[in-house]
């Protein structure tokens, strides 16, 4: 057998997209200058939030610099390090989908997509036999 004619086969695997999480690429027309994930973003604007909220308690302790730089410098670590957070090996968000779900399936399970239930006692149509007891003294 010669190789001269042989054709390199192309082979493609989808499985790396399938690892890892959803990643916006752009925001309103706008492309940050790295990939964020949906739980990056939650995190950064709930911890913004909660700074934003909170600066009255905490801004006049530091310097007016410092508090500018923790008030920056929190949200933007926090969103970094909720980049690999997995919960059972979902992201977060799919993850509170998943208990969300499983809080309002009905208990019993379901069957064909509907609340599985007892089936219904049947009537067999038999009816009531009374026995009396023999009086006393007779037979034996």
């Amino acid at each position: 057998m010669s190789d001269d004619g042989a054709q390199p086969i192309v082979c493609e695997s989808y499985t790396h997209a399938r690892r890892h999480p959803m990643v916006l690429g752009s925001i309103g027309g706008w492309s940050p200058p790295f990939q964020v994930t949906m739980t990056q973003l939650g995190v950064l604007l709930a911890s913004a939030l909660v700074i934003n909220k909170s600066w009255h308690l905490w801004g006049p302790l530091f310097p007016p610099i410092v508090s500018v730089l923790l008030a920056l410098a929190v949200p933007t670590g926090a969103a970094w390090a909720a980049r690999r957070v997995k919960i059972e090996g979902r992201s977060p968000g799919r993850a509170a989908l998943g208990w969300v779900m499983l809080m309002c399936a009905p208990q019993s399970g379901a069957v064909g997509g509907r609340p599985a239930s007892e089936p219904k006692a049947a009537h067999l149509g038999a009816g009531a036999t009374w026995l009396t007891a023999a009086p006393r003294g007779e037979g034996s």
